[in-house]
């Protein structure tokens, strides 16, 4: 075979031909290995240690994750290790991931032409990837390598903004997308920089918005939605949640946006779970105000409350069109012997679900979630009543703590802390076995940080419930890179 003269040195090395795709080029990708860009360039690859037996090899069960491994006295291109690190540990996905699980990123940037990879893309998911691989390779030059390339970004982002037409919104989107992600990926998880409830990605969420806002008014016509579009206003309903802010009329209709089957119908309760939430607290302020529950006051409480009971009914009527292939769900109870004591850094209790594809679990998560935030609004449109209704009070707190025990049944399956061993033998379930000695995959934890972040905010929430979901998120945004995340441990922690 001819000695490879172009394509990325990697693969030059291994006498391979490269594909060329920018920024990091594919045969890497599927092989793991480390991918530093075209031209000749050192390049490493984690297990080079091992394989030429200048280090022995640890015993035991082997992490899926991919750390890079850079000698101090050499120089490499930090930005092309920084992307292929989270290319490998942020992107994977398991096979068949629901698209109503996936963000923008996982929905968008693997379909995207990996030619051109236009520049601001690039200087994008560089400042990104740049800061998280800082955070959890403990590089501090790659943070300083961030903040240059972050700063670049925002000139070039501004100049693309004005100019923003078919050819470019998608890469505007991205590119705003992540600059949110990078500004909660450097926060520091100082308990007093973190203002509730202002996060630093949320002015970034306002630019995606105005963007959307755009393409509503003047593209749309000849212009569908794309799939950046459509995931773009999911998080923008998201951020409206957290915000307790109001969605205007134009981004509410899904249809409108691509949306169809099962997450038309999902999309339809968030929104209305939003703008319920914004009424609610447009009443609270207004209540404060006057000290007192006027009449006129009272009919609207009222009205809010008998929405709040539709839209549970909605959210469970949803929930029945998932398909049955999804909710294969099996229950497992662990033992004395598996663990001493719960609540545990990986089990809240000894009850554990399992699904066929962690994916699917993290839909039940995420499902769950929704449920708990529509509960918990439904009891503080009941404390705004001047009597209270202690027994539906109680009622509600109590289906929260079973909704509570579900969704932390379903979070250790999603984070692989265990695996069921296929028995055909037994006429029940599987048998399972404890993975805690593996390191958690980041693009495993990706999927369950919406479902905790609501769960580890509620006010009603369980006290013990929830230390336990802000403990598990701040333990994910620590491995993942996201300081926003970290945060979640503190007194200022965002309260829904």
């Amino acid at each position: 075979m001819p000695f490879p003269s172009s394509g990325c040195q990697t693969c030059r090395d291994r006498r391979i031909k490269c594909d060329k795709t920018k920024p990091i080029c594919q045969r890497c990708i599927k092989s793991q290995r480390t991918c530093c860009g075209m031209g000749d360039q050192q390049v490493w690859h984690a297990e080079n240690a091992y394989a030429s037996r200048q280090k022995k090899r640890p015993r035991g069960p082997r992490s899926t994750r991919m750390d890079v491994v850079i000698p101090s006295h050499v120089s490499i291109d930090l930005k092309a290790c920084a992307i292929t690190y989270y290319i490998h540990n942020y992107l994977h996905d398991p096979q068949g991931i629901p698209d109503i699980v996936k963000d923008v990123v996982r929905a968008c940037l693997p379909i995207l032409p990996a030619t051109p990879w236009c520049s601001v893309l690039d200087l994008a998911v560089s400042s990104l990837a740049l800061a998280v691989f800082s955070r959890t390779q403990h590089y501090p030059q790659a943070a300083i390598e961030a903040s240059t390339t972050y700063h670049q970004l925002l000139q070039v982002t501004q100049t693309a903004i004005n100019r923003v037409n078919p050819g470019n919104i998608d890469a505007c989107l991205l590119a705003i997308f992540f600059m949110g992600r990078y500004e909660d990926a450097v926060l520091h998880p100082d308990h007093t920089a973190l203002s509730r409830p202002s996060f630093p990605s949320f002015s970034h969420h306002d630019g995606a918005l105005a963007i959307l806002k755009l393409w509503n008014d003047r593209l749309s016509r000849d212009q569908p939605a794309t799939k950046v579009i459509q995931h773009t206003r999911r998080g923008s309903i998201r951020s409206a949640l957290m915000r307790k802010t109001n969605l205007p009329e134009w981004v509410r209709d899904g249809r409108f946006y691509g949306e169809h089957g099962l997450e038309l119908e999902y999309g339809r309760v968030l929104v209305w779970l939003v703008n319920l939430r914004h009424r609610l607290w447009t009443i609270t302020d207004e209540i404060a105000s006057v000290q007192h529950l006027s009449p006129d006051l009272t009919s609207r409480v009222d009205q809010l409350n008998n929405e709040a009971l539709h839209l549970d009914e909605e959210l469970e009527a949803c929930i029945s069109h998932v398909p049955h292939t999804w909710n294969d769900l099996q229950v497992h109870t662990l033992s004395n012997t598996d663990l001493p004591s719960w609540p545990s850094s990986d089990f809240y209790s000894p009850t554990i679900y399992t699904y066929s594809n962690p994916a699917y679990a993290a839909l039940w998560g995420q499902y769950h979630a929704t449920r708990l935030i529509t509960k918990n609004t439904r009891l503080r449109i009941l404390a705004l009543f001047n009597t209270r209704d202690l027994a539906s009070e109680q009622q509600f707190v109590s289906q929260m703590q079973a909704i509570s025990d579900n969704l932390a049944s379903v979070i250790p399956f999603c984070l692989r802390r265990f695996k069921a061993i296929q028995d055909s033998t037994s006429s029940s379930h599987s048998p399972i076995i404890l993975n805690l000695n593996e390191e958690i995959k980041p693009s495993d934890a990706t999927l369950v940080i919406w479902p905790l972040t609501i769960a580890s905010s509620l006010k009603y929430m369980d006290v013990e419930q929830k230390r336990w979901f802000k403990g598990q998120l701040a333990r994910i945004g620590k491995l993942v890179g996201f300081g926003i995340l970290e945060s979640a441990a503190s007194d200022q922690w965002l309260e829904l």
